[in-house]
């Protein structure tokens, strides 16, 4: 989350809103960066607020503090709003192919996966 902080500060159009008829785009200050967590409902999208201004100890307890929450399904409204950009992980053990969902206002939405090593051919 840290990484992607430092990188929508070199990139601010991706830490941006479209107005609702998509004539207008907004850059945001705040970088409240999403990120999916398994529940036993299913997926949702908390966002851990202001990560520029954040450590990676604060970081990762805030991330501890939400998952704890929404294993017990008890995050709050104002946990799951306000997002400016959001992650999403395409496979650790290797996934090549994603369709991530864009959180309409949000303009931008980060991809993360697996390295790995294939054949080019020229």
């Amino acid at each position: 989350l840290k990484a992607t902080s430092l990188a929508l500060r070199e990139f601010p159009s991706l830490n941006a809103h479209v107005n609702p008829e998509c004539t207008e785009v907004v850059h945001r200050a705040a970088h409240n960066i999403g990120v999916a967590m398994d529940t036993p409902k299913g997926l949702i999208v908390p966002n851990v607020k202001n990560v520029q201004n954040l450590t990676l100890f604060e970081i990762a307890a805030e991330l501890n503090r939400m998952q704890e929450l929404a294993s017990a399904g008890k995050l709050g409204a104002s946990d799951l709003s306000d997002g400016t950009f959001t992650l999403s992980n395409i496979g650790a053990i290797g996934g090549t192919y994603a369709s991530p969902v864009l959180f309409v206002p949000q303009v931008a939405i980060g991809a993360l996966g697996k390295t790995s090593t294939v054949p080019k051919f020229d």
